[in-house]
């Protein structure tokens, strides 16, 4: 157990090292800490594009980058202030839970279903591949390319600390932010972001909403100091993780035109990079589908059935009351876990400041833009992730500069809901897996189908229900709701077991995995044997055709 710990912590200490070590390489000492870390993984991410894209994400070229970055940025590193001993105390002692929580194998419905299926396949071509059997063939995929050498080094479970290395970098981010206002703003801002359970879960898991997060806020923080090129770098890398990041980068567009009213050159500089930023990932997905936004725009096989019809006045009215949902009422934003119960008291903080102030009334404006963009998408409170960084250094300097002596005790009680959230989740879970027996028995009690499949082997397998399950399959999974094993085409109106093993032949699928809770039963008719079944899944081999 020692070792399965101080393996992982080691990951994680060298791949802060790496990026600080990349960032300082490119941005040198003069910058805080913090910064070039938000650079360094940017760097890292378009370093691994482009070895991917020659087909050379392999573990040479990749030991090689980080030996460059570690050594280039010790070169450059010379008169760093190195923190104080009390900051580092309360920094390990934040981390250390969320440390803990992020080394139990994945389980999270997206992880499983593509994120960490690219992550495997990136990992053993080397290159960026059109993945068909995958629900998105191809995507932004920068964070998943940041996962590939810290897979490498210490398999799925690793992947966690990315995320959670991004988590720490916004944090170091927003307290080196929000002291160029108030020195006694820095860590509540940290602690107004991290006291939401939904970061703490986001920085735990393989999802990219850390990294948009992360990138997203880096940007803002370069353009509120006028860097355009870098802020037009951090943005465009945002593109390059979800498709979401290019409501960001108009945004900041247009804030960057009023600000620099007059001086085309810098407006200039800030397309140039956000161009240079986004350019490689979008090209890539447009010559393999046609679509910059694929699926969403185009029709394909991989375009996901519409869900019911929402009327405008009902988007409308959720988008009003969005704040109270994504907390209080969970069932309408997808069951995430909370944000943070201050998130009313912060937004409201922010409008009231933005009569007045400029820099508030900039991230009230595009706040409700976004939650207007929100209102017609899929109801998911992750998608709201990257507003908390903004609204949360806003509001601290608000608080700090009204309230200063109150900013400590503030920090702490906004701090404890999201480091409670992380204890609750390990108690209820117990000690993280750390042999395979104990990793097999952990995902069968929380993910009941997972004791059929283990059972096909390397077998190719369509399942019914439970397209989440790929990433634990020893072969090809397939089966979902959308791509050229869809239900509709594969499975249709069949209901008995010769006809279903009729067209599963035409595929090759030589077991058929029933997940009872999404998929009915079927009528025993001949063609599959019923080889394994419990409470939560069948497991059917297909009969060849020779044996029938």
């Amino acid at each position: 157990m020692f070792l399965f710990f101080a393996g992982h912590a080691a990951i994680l200490a060298l791949l802060l090292v790496t990026v600080a070590g990349a960032g300082t390489l490119a941005l040198g000492a003069g910058e805080g800490l913090a910064l070039r870390a938000a650079l360094g993984l940017a760097l890292c991410a378009h370093a691994c594009f482009f070895l991917a894209a020659v087909g050379q994400l392999r573990p040479l070229p990749l030991i090689a980058l980080t030996i460059l970055a570690i050594v280039g940025g010790v070169a450059r590193a010379r008169g760093i202030v190195r923190p104080s001993v009390s900051h580092v105390v309360v920094g390990l002692l934040v981390i250390a839970p969320l440390f803990v929580f992020a080394l139990y194998p994945p389980i999270a419905f997206d992880e499983t279903l593509y994120h960490m299926p690219f992550v495997r396949a990136l990992a053993h071509d080397g290159a960026l591949r059109f993945l068909p059997v995958v629900r998105f063939p191809v995507f932004p995929q920068f964070h998943e390319l940041l996962c590939v050498p810290v897979f490498l080094l210490g398999g799925d479970v690793a992947t966690h600390l990315v995320a959670l290395a991004e988590v720490i970098v916004i944090a170091a981010l927003l307290i080196e932010w929000a002291r160029r206002y108030d020195v006694r703003a820095g860590w509540l801002a940290a602690a107004l972001f991290l006291g939401s359970p939904l970061v703490i879960s986001l920085a735990t898991i393989t999802y990219v909403d850390a990294a948009l997060a992360l990138f997203v806020a880096a940007g803002f923080y370069a353009l509120d100091r006028e860097r355009f090129l870098l802020a037009g770098f951090f943005l465009g890398t945002a593109c390059s993780v979800k498709y979401l990041g290019w409501y960001f980068v108009l945004a900041a567009l247009l804030i960057a035109l009023v600000r620099t009213a007059g001086r085309r050159r810098e407006a200039g500089m800030f397309v140039i990079a956000w161009t240079a930023a986004a350019l490689p990932t979008t090209t890539w997905i447009v010559m393999h589908t046609g679509d910059p936004f694929f699926p969403f725009v185009r029709t394909s096989l991989w375009l996901l059935p519409p869900s019911r019809v929402v009327s405008f006045g009902e988007r409308s009215f959720g988008a009003l009351r969005v704040i109270w949902d994504v907390t209080f009422a969970r069932g309408r934003t997808n069951y995430q876990p909370p944000v943070t119960s201050l998130l009313i008291i912060m937004v409201a903080l922010v409008i009231a400041a933005s009569i007045r102030d400029t820099r508030a009334r900039w991230v009230a404006l595009l706040c409700a833009g976004y939650v207007a963009v929100f209102a017609f998408l899929p109801q998911d409170s992750r998608y709201l992730v990257p507003l908390l960084p903004l609204l949360s250094v806003t509001a601290a300097v608000i608080v700090a500069r009204r309230w200063g002596k109150a900013t400590a005790l503030l920090a702490l009680l906004a701090v404890a809901p999201g480091v409670a959230y992380a204890g609750y989740r390990i108690a209820l879970w117990g000690v993280p897996p750390v042999t395979a027996s104990q990793r097999s028995a952990w995902l069968s009690q929380q993910v009941p189908p997972y004791r059929a499949l283990v059972r096909t082997g390397s077998d190719r397998v369509y399942v019914c229900g439970g397209e989440q399950l790929k990433d634990y399959a020893g072969g090809e999974l397939l089966g979902g709701f959308n791509g050229p094993f869809s239900y509709e085409r594969i499975l249709g109106d069949e209901h008995d077991t010769a006809s279903v093993a009729q067209r599963l032949r035409r595929i090759d699928a030589h077991y058929f995995l029933v997940v009872k809770r999404s998929c009915g039963d079927l009528l025993p008719s001949g063609g599959m044997i019923l080889t394994y079944e419990d409470a939560a899944a069948q497991l059917w081999r297909v009969q060849p055709a020779s044996e029938r």
